[in-house]
């Protein structure tokens, strides 16, 4: 664990890219995985990951980004965006796969099911 704090503080924000390099696909693949793999509120991971690969949309992008040239020097542009709302069928279509995934009943689940709709229902929309 001492390996992964270590780690931790190496990272810093990149300023500048090299257009000519690329991410490979196995790297890409792992850095999907490790967000996929993040903790989020209840799991429920309410947003939608985009890699835009495309120099064109990237170029439609870049004003409103500030017009930092890392918008069009990376050989990827990962963009995350928020679900701003969504029901009570996230909280469904998460514990069904929980339930198929794991082998449990849905009733096992009911009241974890009950709890997180009652928490992010009543939020603003």
């Amino acid at each position: 664990m001492k390996n992964i704090i270590e780690d931790l503080k190496w990272r810093y924000a990149t300023k500048k890219f090299d257009s000519n390099k690329k991410v490979s696909a196995e790297d890409l693949e792992t850095l999907l995985e490790a967000t996929r793999l993040s903790a989020s509120s209840y799991g429920l991971q309410p947003y939608h990951i985009f890699i835009i690969e495309n120099k064109e949309l990237r170029e439609k992008l870049k004003p409103f980004s500030w017009n930092q040239s890392q918008i069009t020097d990376a050989s990827h542009l990962i963009v995350f965006a928020n679900k701003q709302s969504f029901g009570e069928e996230l909280v469904d279509e998460y514990l069904d796969n929980e339930t198929r995934t794991r082998g449990l009943a849905n009733e096992a689940v009911q009241g974890y099911s009950d709890f997180m709709k009652s928490k992010l229902m009543g939020l603003p929309r």
